[in-house]
């Protein structure tokens, strides 16, 4: 996590609705795509708009990594916000302004000490001792990280299996290594079931 936002992560066990078989499905899905380590292709502005029909409007991906340090994903509600992130190009000026749900990936001592006894008990998949998913809400009201709702989680299972599918199919990189932009709608299984996603890269031209 960034140093601008230095406390430690809300427990995700305790999200209101949120059952063991979500949160088993989410950290699967967080493994397979760190597994996949699309950071050099998808790092830095390269942002994906990611359209679950069944959750409200598209929601804008970026990619975190190409620098080696932060690995994971932030994910802006809608288009605006993620051309206000560009705009202030400042986290803690922005967190005065919106929120936006990020996953990082983190070491053990990161994560609460609730999630960590369920991850034991449950055998939740974790990539590698570095590569603890913590999932959080960064900013409006202040710049404190909250919990994800239970929509983020949900929404957030369905877009990492798509991503997933979409590094594995459908990538592919210019001769000067950026991706080429692609159109995609993927179905992946998720623990709810069958989810209905829509793919565009790149979301926002920037």
């Amino acid at each position: 996590m960034s140093e601008d936002f230095p406390l430690l992560p809300p427990c995700m066990t305790q999200v209101p609705g949120v059952s063991p078989a979500l949160l088993e499905g989410l950290f699967s899905a967080a493994a397979d795509f760190y597994t996949l380590s699309p950071w050099g292709a998808l790092g830095g502005e390269t942002n994906i708009a990611v359209h679950v029909p069944s959750h409200s409007e598209a929601r804008l991906v970026v990619v975190m990594g190409a620098g080696g340090q932060a690995y994971g994903v932030s994910v802006y509600d809608n288009a605006a916000d993620l051309q206000r992130m560009y705009r202030l190009n400042d986290p803690l000026a922005a967190a005065a302004e919106m929120s936006w749900l990020a996953l990082t990936y983190e070491t053990a001592d990161y994560i609460s000490a609730d999630d960590l006894w369920a991850i034991e008990r449950f055998g939740w998949r974790v990539a590698n001792p570095s590569a603890y998913p913590a999932i959080v809400r960064i900013g409006a009201p202040g710049p404190e990280l909250r919990p994800p709702q239970l929509d983020d989680l949900v929404w957030l299972e369905g877009a990492l299996r798509s991503l997933c599918l979409f590094v594995e199919r459908y990538l592919e990189l210019d001769e000067r290594g950026a991706p080429r932009p692609v159109r995609v709608s993927l179905t992946s299984t998720t623990s709810a079931g069958q989810m209905e996603t829509h793919l565009r890269l790149p979301g926002l031209r920037v």
